[in-house]
């Protein structure tokens, strides 16, 4: 039988309990170029670039680092994705949701931004051209300070789009991305009115939407009545009555014209009475529309008839 000796036997427990060790005690370093990660909402679309952020470090980067003319992950180690929760649109092309690869060939006097539909490439290596869902030009900038890092930045400019910048050493470059929410907010509220039940605030909020994003102002009417007959508010008396003078952006008399003045006043006291916080915010707008429309009046009607 074989025997082992008490020295071998501490001896090869030190060396499992050493190689056991420095399998679990690796070091974590610094990345050279570290993961990055930017979201903006825009409108009712999520807007999200997920890419690895290299550094400058003394080197030269445009014509240097990346080289001009040629295709570039736009970052570091897997392709630079960017995802959008919603269709939007570049340059007016349509881009279904989803989450795509951002390439980019930069040159000295003008940058072509490509969207590919594979987003799980390493680098530029299996780009294929065949992929991509628009490319479009786009003119470097010079930024006003040097960035060390590559980085991103997405910018809601106003409900409808948003402007996506790559900033690295004195380069800036930008596009916009419409994400116009008016056909997914149309959808929600037909899905949602259906599921109400009767609450007079969601029909209110429907019909108030409808009129601001220019949609079937027939269909708003009849939602604006039905919250005013669940519930006689001053916010709802509001929406109607500039409802009724949609088109008439002008001041100019109107058949309504008496009428939306009559709601207007109604809100006012209505509001007056709850005194919120939210109708102190509506009142001055509510006092403008009152003058504005009433001037236009001829002066034998009694505006202060009801």
């Amino acid at each position: 039988m074989l025997k082992i000796s008490t020295f071998s036997l501490v001896l090869m427990s030190v060396m499992a309990l050493f190689f056991s060790s420095s399998v679990f005690a690796q070091l974590t370093m610094p990345q050279p170029s570290p993961s990055a990660m930017v979201k903006q909402t825009v409108g009712l679309t999520d807007i999200t670039i997920d890419y690895s952020s290299p550094a400058m470090r003394q080197r030269e980067v445009w014509g240097g680092l990346v080289p001009y003319g040629e295709i570039w992950r736009t970052g570091a180690n897997k392709a630079t994705n960017i995802t959008f929760s919603d269709e939007v649109s570049i340059k007016g092309t349509k881009i279904p949701a989803g989450t795509y690869a951002l390439f980019t060939i930069p040159n000295e006097k003008e940058w072509t931004v490509i969207i590919n539909k594979n987003s799980e490439q390493w680098g530029a290596g299996q780009y294929d051209e065949k992929e991509d869902v628009v490319r479009f030009m786009v003119t470097p900038m010079i930024s006003p300070i040097i960035h060390e890092r590559m980085m991103f930045t997405i910018e809601a400019m106003e409900d409808k789009q948003g402007e996506v910048s790559l900033w690295w050493s004195n380069t800036r470059i930008s596009f916009v991305v419409d994400a116009d929410p008016v056909a997914t907010m149309i959808s929600n509220i037909e899905n949602t009115l259906e599921k109400a039940n009767n609450i007079w605030y969601t029909y209110a909020q429907s019909a108030e939407y409808y009129m601001d994003n220019k949609q079937d102002t027939n269909k708003a009417m009849e939602w604006i009545n039905k919250s005013i007959s669940l519930k006689d508010h001053y916010y709802n008396n509001w929406i109607k009555a500039r409802l009724m003078m949609t088109g008439n952006k002008t001041g100019g008399v109107s058949s309504n014209t008496q009428g939306a003045i009559d709601l207007a006043k109604k809100a006012m006291e209505m509001g007056e009475k709850e005194n919120t916080n939210f109708y102190k915010r509506l009142k001055p707008e509510m006092e403008q529309f009152i003058k504005t429309y009433s001037q236009q009046l001829p002066k034998n009607v009694d505006t202060k008839k009801k």
